[in-house]
């Protein structure tokens, strides 16, 4: 295959390095937000939701340790809080898309904090009285809520919360997407149309993954099915939609270019596309018969996280491999440290879900 590129463009061919697949994961935490707020609006996931708030603040309060451990200035980082560019100049038109969904993390973040303390407010208060270690902190956190009836009255300043961290959880759904298909210069992010509905779909495939395998370990042989079974439904929906979307794909790129030398260079994503393809069916398949026998929930979890795993990598990695030609491929060379880097922000929102599943409980018995 003859190879073409533009100049000096073999100097850096990635833009962005493996630290910033970390963060593609946990963009997750906003997707559990999402299904923890609709799940309180619609009562459907009624029983997943102390799990989905605990997980999805874990998770989204340290997403941003991804693109700062990837800047090349970090220090320059808190200029996005202390004058960003959210509003187009005469000097300088145009907006920061990464300042703005900056200040929407802020404010999703601190909707999600003040949405747990009021939905854990009686729960803590109860907790309160059954156990003498810590009870000053649960009744610290029972915000004075003391009854149901306060807390049938909190409901509605709850529910209205819930509702307005909808939008700014979604747009960071959506974000990683839209930043990439931004960057003009990638052949494939231009020409990959299904990318915002694919990437969207998927991290509600790793956030209900990310959930699934949680309450597994946590209660094993244990596990209710008011718990698991919704939590299967979202994921099954999800990883057809992956599946579905990611060979709708396919075929436009087949369509627009039929039997060129960019179908050829195009070989690097789209192996690995049909390896998603099949790992996605196989954990839709397995929620299938998951949903009567619970314990194969686990092959479920495991099954999506090497699907969605291997597709933000083919994402954000391969993806960048392909010339601004579209007509000629790179070698990956990565740093020696990139996985310690890549592995770090996630140990961390293990580290935070560790310390706040110890003070907020994963299961509410009575919620009013």
């Amino acid at each position: 295959m003859i190879e073409y590129f533009y100049p000096n463009e073999a100097a850096t061919p990635l833009l962005w390095e493996p630290v910033l697949f970390a963060y593609t994961l946990l963009v997750s935490g906003a997707d559990l937000l999402i299904l923890a707020s609709l799940g309180y609006l619609t009562k459907k996931l009624e029983k997943t939701i102390p799990l989905l708030l605990i997980l999805g603040i874990s998770f989204f309060s340290v997403v941003l340790l991804g693109p700062l451990a990837d800047l090349r200035s970090p220090h320059k980082a808190p200029l996005l809080f202390s004058i960003p560019h959210i509003s187009p100049t005469y000097t300088t038109p145009g907006i920061s898309l990464i300042a703005f969904q900056s200040i929407l993390w802020i404010i999703a973040l601190i909707l999600s904090i003040v949405f747990m303390l009021l939905y854990f407010s009686y729960p803590m208060y109860l907790k309160s009285k059954e156990v003498e270690r810590f009870k000053g902190l649960y009744l610290a956190f029972s915000l004075g809520v003391d009854s149901r009836e306060k807390y049938d009255k909190l409901s509605l300043i709850t529910k209205g919360i819930a509702i307005i961290l909808l939008l700014p959880a979604t747009l960071w759904g959506l974000y990683p997407s839209t930043l990439l298909i931004s960057q003009t210069w990638s052949f494939v992010w231009r020409n990959w149309v299904m990318l915002p509905v694919i990437y969207f779909a998927d991290t509600f495939v790793v956030a209900t993954a990310i959930a699934i395998l949680v309450y597994f370990i946590w209660r094993r042989r244990r596990m209710e099915a008011e718990v698991i079974q919704p939590l299967l439904k979202v994921h099954a929906a999800g990883s057809l939609s992956v599946s579905a979307l990611t060979a709708l794909q396919l075929s436009i790129w087949w369509f627009w270019f039929d039997d060129s030398i960019i179908i050829q260079s195009l070989t690097t994503i789209t192996s690995w596309m049909f390896i998603v393809i099949a790992l996605l069916i196989t954990s839709f398949v397995l929620s299938l018969i998951a949903l009567r026998f619970l314990v194969i929930s686990i092959l479920v979890s495991l099954v999506a996280f090497a699907g969605t795993i291997a597709n933000k990598w083919n994402i954000l990695m391969n993806s960048q491999l392909i010339s601004k030609t579209g007509m000629g491929v790179f070698e990956l060379h990565l740093p020696a440290d990139w996985l310690f880097k890549t592995a770090s922000p996630i140990a961390l929102a293990i580290f935070l879900l560790v310390i706040i599943s110890s003070l907020f409980p994963l299961e509410v018995k009575e919620v009013g």
